[in-house]
């Protein structure tokens, strides 16, 4: 029974066919959003799903765009672990800390929820050929799910993105195009040239769909917790969809009486690069360019001017009495020291909830007895370059010589014989 019903525009409320791949509103060029008959929707429909797991986050196929009949694009995306700290908690001061570690989907990063969704749509819709623009993660996501749909893929790179990711993306057989730019407004530019040319766009809000993957967040946290919304909800934000996606899936359990209240919604920047943390902080609802792109190790979430003046994670923030936080490389390198003590890898940018929180707890805007879980977005394995740099050095350096390996740990030295 999918409940999917038709787009409507946030700016002049048109509605819009499902049976069409919509980009902006034809009537006034707003943003796009899918709405959902939840009058339909119950709490047997969840129950029902949470016996599914074998299909991942298309166990919530009834309360996501999918067309009757259409096989799913499914790779093992979705159901990662949520997991309870072991020390973590402790040290940042917030025993109920939860970690939802998203290293764990198919290719390495928290993008494929959005993708699989998005590519599986388009390609039901007839999308041949299609592009998006990356900084890496979200490329190799496209490539892969686009591959595995038929879909022609080109990925528009940034110049500054990191070679292991680029190599991924031309891995997984898209065509990667780098850009040279001065500003990420030149970018957007591109983006709706090719846009207005007829190609199809998978760039987080220009496509309507890529965060109807990111909701499923909600509904897996929101299970695991025995369906109770978490008092707080970190992430981190680039352009900001896997941020509002979770809070459109919170809103949703809402609306379906499944939950009682709402999170706070916390998204983390790098502070050489926060256009929506200067917007949050001078009580903005639009962000401008802030910032160099170019100067932080956070390249998953470093744009200097996020798409549409970022008004949908400024809402969420705002309608939630969440928070936007920056924070500097060297808090990242320490998060990402903390979550390896809890068996989690991971790059920069996607330690960021955690380094937030560090400051959260030393700053009081979160209490020691909220239930916390902070994102972890995209494996340290793609960023090679950042893990060598946050990892302490060797112990020591010895010989393979058993006297010299157990005087190490200050064993005594065995006799002669």
């Amino acid at each position: 029974m999918n409940l999917a019903s038709h787009y409507v525009c946030d700016d002049c409320h048109a509605r819009t066919p499902l049976d069409t791949p919509a980009l902006l509103c034809t009537a006034c060029g707003g943003l796009l959003e899918i709405e959902y008959d939840l009058t339909r929707a119950s709490r047997e429909i969840l129950t029902r799903a949470a016996g599914r797991r074998d299909i991942g986050l298309w166990r919530w196929a009834d309360l996501l765009p999918v067309t009757d009949g259409t096989e799913p694009l499914y790779l093992g995306e979705g159901d990662t672990p949520l997991l309870t700290t072991r020390l973590l908690g402790d040290r940042i001061g917030i025993p109920n800390l939860r970690v939802k570690n998203d290293t764990l989907m198919p290719t390495g990063s928290f993008k494929d929820r959005g993708f699989a969704v998005a590519v599986g749509f388009a390609r039901s819709l007839g999308v041949e050929e299609a592009f998006t623009y990356s900084s890496g993660n979200a490329g190799a996501s496209f490539a892969t799910y686009a591959a595995r749909a038929g879909i022609d893929a080109t990925v528009l790179v940034e110049d500054v993105a990191n070679p292991t990711k680029v190599a991924a993306i031309s891995l997984y057989g898209a065509r990667v195009l780098r850009l040279r730019y001065r500003s990420s407004l030149e970018i957007f530019a591109g983006v709706s040239a090719l846009a207005e040319a007829g190609f199809y766009s998978f760039v987080n809000f220009i496509n309507p769909v890529r965060h109807e993957g990111m909701k499923t967040y909600a509904y897996e946290i929101c299970e695991a917790l025995g369906w109770r919304a978490p008092d707080v909800m970190v992430h981190p934000v680039g352009t900001g969809g896997g941020l509002w996606g979770a809070w459109k899936g919170f809103r949703e359990l809402r609306r379906m009486g499944v939950i009682d209240r709402l999170p706070r919604m916390i998204g983390v920047q790098p502070s050489a690069s926060a256009p929506i943390v200067r917007a949050f902080t001078d009580g903005r609802t639009t962000a401008g360019a802030h910032g160099d792109a170019t100067r932080t190790v956070a390249q998953s979430i470093a744009g200097d001017a996020p798409i549409q003046g970022g008004v949908r994670v400024l809402r969420a923030i705002y309608e939630s009495g969440g928070r936007a936080v920056a924070v500097d490389d060297g808090d990242l390198f320490e998060a990402m020291r903390l979550l390896g003590a809890e068996g989690v890898t991971a790059e920069p940018s996607a330690a960021a909830s955690v380094a937030a929180l560090l400051r959260a707890r030393a700053q009081g805007w979160v209490s020691k007895d909220d239930v916390v879980v902070a994102v972890v977005t995209g494996s340290g394995q793609k960023q090679p370059d950042a893990l060598e740099r946050a990892a302490p050095p060797p112990a020591g350096d010895v010989r393979a010589d058993p006297d010299e390996l157990l005087a190490v740990f200050g064993a005594p030295v065995r006799s002669g014989g």
